[in-house]
């Protein structure tokens, strides 16, 4: 089995190091690589995929969305989403997926954090923030940008306020972005809350540390990595694996816990 991500840059990812060791657990012979692809490279990496060069790939920024036109077939989910993370190469076809939607679910439970126990702030107008709001549409959701939608960011603390959950899925506070212009919102938060932090890079946030120094639930991206890559190794493998036990192995691979 031949597997990869896709993107540019791309040389960064921590997908080969997860996959590589999922390979290992269930047992199976194969390869993870990373490929360098650009939006105008893109039509020819499928072509080569599709005729038995890879088995399936992940795909990174800046190939979410450019993918969606050139494939054959499209999970509801990823339709939805409008952005594709995953996909698998079957009988010369290409089947987008997107895990990261499910992935941002499994990450909150995963921490104790039921996202239907009450309000879900969500900020963010990219394929994540998309993702999120797909991943919790069964939830009573606020929703915010950092330019324009429902809730401008200097209005978070009044937004804040009885929100169960918040999820950062803007790249304020990622290495090379802004940071918060200010973090008080988190005071507005209620006890028990949590805050799921997307950015991996750093992995460790302004936003989580002071969402730790309130004692609130602090989640952050390498959660979310790790979900939708043990999603997308099913999605190549079609293996099921003991979820929990590999969610486990993969963070303390990372340094997670």
């Amino acid at each position: 089995m031949r597997l990869c991500v896709i993107g540019d840059p791309v040389g960064h990812s921590l997908s080969p190091l997860l996959h590589r060791r999922m390979l290992d657990r269930a047992g199976l012979t194969g390869s993870y690589e990373t490929v360098t692809v650009t939006p105008d490279t893109l039509p020819e990496f499928l072509a080569a995929a599709r005729a038995g060069a890879w088995d399936g790939c992940n795909v990174t920024m800046p190939l979410k969305q450019a993918i969606l036109p050139l494939l054959d077939e499209l999970d509801p989910a990823a339709a939805a989403c409008g952005a594709v993370n995953t996909v698998c190469f079957r009988r010369g076809l290409a089947v987008g997926y997107n895990t990261d939607a499910p992935g941002i679910r499994a990450g909150l439970l995963a921490h104790g954090a039921d996202p239907r126990a009450g309000q879900v702030l969500i900020i963010g107008n990219g394929g994540a923030a998309r993702a999120a709001r797909f991943a919790l549409g069964d939830c009573r959701l606020l929703t915010a940008a950092r330019h324009g939608g429902d809730i401008p960011l200097d209005r978070l603390p009044q937004a804040a306020r009885g929100s169960l959950v918040f999820i950062n899925a803007t790249p304020l506070g990622m290495e090379g972005f802004p940071p918060f212009a200010s973090l008080s919102f988190l005071e507005a938060l209620p006890p028990g809350a949590a805050v799921f932090d997307l950015v991996y890079h750093p992995r460790q946030t302004a936003l989580l540390a002071a969402a730790r120094d309130r004692g609130l639930t602090a989640i952050g991206g390498m959660e979310l990595l790790v979900q939708q890559a043990i999603l997308a190794f099913s999605r190549f493998t079609g293996t099921a694996l003991d979820r929990e036990a590999v969610r486990r192995d993969l963070l303390a691979m990372v340094g997670e816990k």
